[in-house]
């Protein structure tokens, strides 16, 4: 990439982030090489989809795609509420270990791991954790407000 092309986009992700981001601090603006968007919690997505073999997740909104992954372990947590401290999680999101969903954003930025909901078993969690995250982050206040305000932890 040539300096002209990055101080292009820096300069565009300040025009845009720093004249429409309102002061509202559940709102980020974030910028990459080709985009600047505004992860605004208080708009909903228009449609989710999800992948629960590799357990992923996307949510599209008008401003642009949020994707992440989703795990199934043993241990609880409160819904919505991001845990930092739990970065061991399995970041290869594929064992099953228990019926606990958490959610983690991992584009355009990446958070902590949120914790969405308890299953039944494990199995369930794994072949429902992912649509739940997607779902959820798409439709749920609370949910997206947590995993926006746990970007960057």
């Amino acid at each position: 990439m040539n300096i002209t092309k990055i101080l292009l986009s820096i300069i565009i992700g300040v025009v845009i982030c720093g004249t429409i981001t309102p002061t509202n601090a559940t709102t980020m603006c974030v910028t990459d090489d080709n985009t600047s968007i505004i992860l605004d919690p208080n708009i909903k997505g228009t449609s989710s989809s999800d992948n629960s073999a590799r357990k992923t997740w996307t949510v599209t909104f008008d401003y642009g795609t949020v994707s992440g992954i989703a795990t199934c372990n043993s241990t609880s947590g409160t819904f919505a509420t991001a845990y930092p401290e739990y970065n061991y999680f399995d970041n290869n999101h594929t064992a099953v270990t228990g019926g606990e969903c958490w959610c983690k954003m991992t584009n355009p930025v990446r958070s902590a791991w949120v914790y969405n909901r308890d299953y039944t078993s494990g199995g369930t969690c794994s072949s429902q954790c992912s649509t739940s995250c997607g779902d959820f982050v798409r439709s749920n206040l609370t949910l997206r407000r947590g995993i926006i305000n746990a970007a960057g932890m």
